[in-house]
């Protein structure tokens, strides 16, 4: 590297001497332009030297997205190309936070910076770790790479890290229907829980991503001290017959994050085939086609109820004369029996009378046979009573 040091300077030494010379004897102005095309040519030729045998970045690793509370690993490759390493640094957003320099005890040291947590035991020059990483971990984090004397060259390497707070549940559908008509319009929202960063949302027509124009966006929300954001989208256009799939449609929306958060909601709505009321049409016009078909109904009723009478007449008066004459020889007493309570409730004793009757009038008693009499009267008030008559032979 000296050696090469001093070439360089040698070369400049007599460029400039020879430029300077070639004026001095009035040499012409194309041989000063040569001198000074082989001083440049010289010098391009050593910064391509040197370049080549420099040291390099080889490798950055940062997590492009990471869940909060979660540990983080960052990694920084580099090669030295003979050269000996004098420090490597590491900044989040332009401020160090890690430092390691071989020469020092310990080697490691850091720096305090809000929502950066090193665990110390465990960085070296190739790897620092940061312990549950918070949403103001999130930021731009560079790797510097630095050489001993006397060259001192420096490269360095940057990515971003995002901390990821995913939503507690899936997107929610709202605005839908259960059933639509050909040509209705459909109208729905999808909304997802808050999350950091907001979600991504997109709709889905039986399985298909849905035409752009027919997606209707929103700014996303902020909520809570934390910042974190709700995503909306909405969906809406025209039913149409080919939408039906085995009768009724699938709205699906999904909710991502990067690759790291993935969930999704679907909901049906089916083809209604009957068909509605107009939407212009007043209220009383309904009223009055209500009315009518009432008064319609009553009046098949009342030509229902005539028909049947006029077939039992017909039916009765078809049947035969002894037939009729039966059927109230055994209706006659039952109606009375029903009409004449009194009459019924004195039938067991009109019974027991007529058989001590018959039984008195057929078969005299023989002297001193007791038998069983009833008595009943008083100032119009009819009463029962039994008693026992006697007869004997004169005594």
């Amino acid at each position: 590297m000296f050696i090469l040091v001093k070439l360089m300077a040698e070369i400049k030494a007599y460029s400039i001497t020879s430029l300077f010379v070639g004026r001095s004897n009035t040499m012409s102005m194309g041989t000063g332009a040569a001198v000074m095309l082989q001083w440049i040519f010289l010098c391009s030729c050593f910064t391509i030297f040197d370049t080549s045998l420099s040291l390099s970045m080889t490798e950055v690793r940062i997590p492009k997205h990471i869940m909060r509370h979660g540990d983080a690993v960052l990694g920084c490759k580099y090669d030295l190309d003979g050269e000996s390493l004098y420090s490597v640094k590491w900044y989040k957003d332009g401020f160090e936070f890690y430092r390691y320099v071989p020469r020092d005890m310990p080697p490691g040291q850091v720096f305090p910076l809000p929502g950066v947590d090193v665990d110390l035991p465990n960085s070296t020059d190739n790897i620092v770790v940061l312990r549950r990483v918070t949403l103001q971990s999130t930021g731009r984090y560079r790797c510097e790479v630095s050489g001993e004397a006397p060259s001192f060259q420096t490269v360095s390497a940057h990515e971003d890290m995002i901390v990821v707070v995913t939503p507690k549940h899936g997107p929610q559908i709202t605005g839908g229907q259960p059933r639509y008509q050909i040509d209705d319009i459909v109208r729905v929202n999808c909304t997802s829980a808050p999350s950091k960063p907001v979600c991504h949302l997109s709709w889905l027509i039986n399985g298909v991503h849905a035409n752009r124009t027919f997606l209707r966006p929103y700014a996303p929300i902020i909520v809570g001290h934390e910042g974190l954001e709700v995503a909306r989208l909405g969906l809406e256009f025209r039913v149409r017959k080919r939408y039906f799939k085995r009768g009724d449609i699938k709205l699906k929306c999904v909710a991502k994050i990067s690759s790291v958060y993935w969930q999704s909601n679907e909901e049906s709505v089916a083809h209604e085939k009957h068909q509605k009321i107009p939407v212009l049409e007043s209220r009383e016009t309904v009223v009055a086609k209500s009315r009518l078909l009432d008064k319609e109904l009553e009046d098949n009723q009342l030509k229902d109820a005539s028909t049947s009478s006029a077939a039992t007449s017909a039916a009765a008066s078809s049947i035969p004369l002894a037939t009729r004459n039966s059927i109230l020889l055994h209706i006659i007493p039952i109606l009375i029996l029903l009409t004449f309570p009194a009459i019924a409730a004195m039938l067991p004793l009109l019974i027991a009378f007529l058989c001590q009757y018959c039984q008195f009038n057929i078969n005299p008693p023989e002297r001193g046979y007791r038998f069983l009499a009833c008595h009943g009267y008083s100032n119009n008030n009819y009463w029962w009573r039994w008693t026992y008559n006697i007869h004997t032979d004169g005594r």
